[in-house]
């Protein structure tokens, strides 16, 4: 038994690139097979989960989206009627000192060597795969962790021409930060060492360019790039996070509503930064959150 195999949903493994960490999970509730590549309809919605890891830890894996999927698939407050599938995106990492790999015998496949913008892109691709594969369209909730976090914001910036790392991809309904990264210039600014470190290997010691990719300085307007739509957002934050600390949220959530954007801001979270995940009860109420929200006329 896989440790992605989770009892009542039906679990597949996609490839969207050549690259062993370009691929998603997916899982389904076992009656969806028939429906499995039907467009989802209004009321419900896909939860598409991008790990954090500085973008370039490869412990943090798809995997880390199994115990929150795992609360999520039997919630009361989640009906299966809402909820239309989950999956998890892996994406290309960037070197890690504490992970080393010999360039001339690792098969490029398997390289970690990514530099901004691979990682978005990839995640991109990989929401563009999960579009063509099962119709996800605009109906579904876009969480990311730490790095994700980022991320996930960036695919909303991805639409704008300042930004436009990647063909346009349809955005989320809703979109989920937990301990995310907002801030490069600010978050090294506060914390220095290991964190000038990672956002140098990824995006290299121009700080204009920390600026750029940052969603905190991002140069357009979100509510602008987003278009019509719900433009629900969810901010959240550990007290007991010693790694991302409340700095992060509180920048993210001016910003968005300098742009015309209120997001839900959520600072009570409780554990350190990667047992939330881990213990998976805080996501799924994120998720439940947003979903009900979503599905209020």
């Amino acid at each position: 038994m896989s440790s992605a195999d989770i009892p009542g949903l039906n679990y597949t493994s996609h490839r969207y690139g050549d690259h062993t960490l370009q691929r998603v999970a997916v899982w389904q509730f076992d009656d969806d097979d028939d429906a499995q590549k039907a467009p989802a309809p209004a009321s419900a919605y896909w939860i598409i989960f991008v790990h954090g890891g500085a973008w370039r830890d490869p412990r943090n894996t798809v995997d880390d989206f199994v115990p929150p999927v795992q609360h999520m698939a039997s919630r009361a407050d989640l009906p299966k009627a809402a909820i239309r599938g989950f999956a998890s995106l892996d994406y290309r990492l960037s070197p890690h000192p504490l992970f080393p790999q010999d360039p001339a015998s690792t098969p490029a496949k398997e390289l970690h060597n990514a530099r901004h913008p691979d990682h978005i892109r990839d995640v991109v691709a990989a929401l563009r795969f999960l579009d063509g594969e099962y119709g996800i369209g605009n109906n579904y909730v876009l969480i990311g962790h730490s790095a994700g976090g980022a991320l996930v914001h960036q695919v909303v910036m991805n639409s704008d021409a300042s930004c436009g790392w990647a063909p346009a991809v349809p955005l989320p309904a809703a979109l989920i930060s937990i301990s995310g990264i907002h801030d490069l210039r600010g978050m090294v600014a506060r914390h220095g060492g290991i964190y000038e470190e990672f956002t140098t290997g990824v995006f290299g010691s121009d700080k204009r360019v920390w600026d750029a990719v940052s969603p905190a300085t991002f140069a357009g307007n979100f509510k602008d790039v987003w278009g019509d739509g719900p433009r629900l957002v969810i901010l959240a934050n550990s007290t007991e996070d010693t790694l991302i600390d409340m700095p992060e949220l509180d920048v993210m959530e001016a910003r968005l509503i300098t742009d015309g954007i209120t997001p839900i801001a959520i600072r009570d979270l409780s554990l350190e930064h990667d047992d939330i995940w881990r213990e998976g009860t805080q996501v799924a109420d994120l998720v439940a959150k947003a979903v009900a929200k979503l599905q209020q006329p």
